[in-house]
């Protein structure tokens, strides 16, 4: 059990930034997330100016992210076998980006490889709350992946895909 001062300072701490937090932004965060600077996370990993990523967020390998990316909290960007997000996209809470799988290495005893396909995500793409995207999917520019859902094979642009597997249900005429 921490002792009393720590557990004083703990509170402190909370009180301080959780009254800056709600004035702000009108939320209060666990601790770590209202201490943390997220660009400056984003800066340490190497990702485009104004972008920014929780401090919950996991971040394996060394993912390319452009610039003015929103990574959300509760994230995990698989970087391992190449991946690539564009400019201006938002990863909302929970999102998991995969570029690798050991699936065929387990069932087979070790006898096959480990998988890993690169993940390319285009620019102005929203990828809603706990989506998934699995290894060797492209998403297109100007996109729309809907919450909790699975990205199988590649998404073109400027469509609206949805669903477990994402398919796509609208298809802008921006493109056209």
């Amino acid at each position: 059990m921490p002792s009393e001062s720590i557990r004083n300072l703990f509170e402190k701490l909370r009180q301080t930034f959780g009254h800056e937090m709600m004035e702000k932004w009108q939320r209060i965060l666990p601790l770590d997330e209202m201490v943390a600077d997220r660009w400056k996370k984003s800066e340490m990993l190497g990702f485009g100016e104004g972008s920014n990523i929780y401090e919950n967020a996991y971040v394996y390998g060394n993912p390319k992210v452009g610039k003015n990316v929103w990574i959300g909290p509760f994230v995990l960007l698989d970087g391992s076998g190449g991946l690539e997000i564009g400019d201006g996209c938002s990863i909302a809470s929970g999102v998991h980006i995969y570029t690798h799988s050991v699936q065929e290495w387990v069932v087979s005893e070790g006898e096959k490889p480990k998988t890993k396909k690169p993940v390319k995500i285009g620019d102005y793409v929203a990828i809603g709350a706990n989506a998934t995207v699995l290894p060797g999917v492209t998403i297109g520019d100007h996109t729309i992946i809907g919450a909790g859902s699975v990205v199988t094979k590649d998404i073109p642009p400027y469509s609206t895909a949805v669903g477990v597997p994402a398919e796509v249900r609208n298809k802008s005429e921006e493109e056209e």
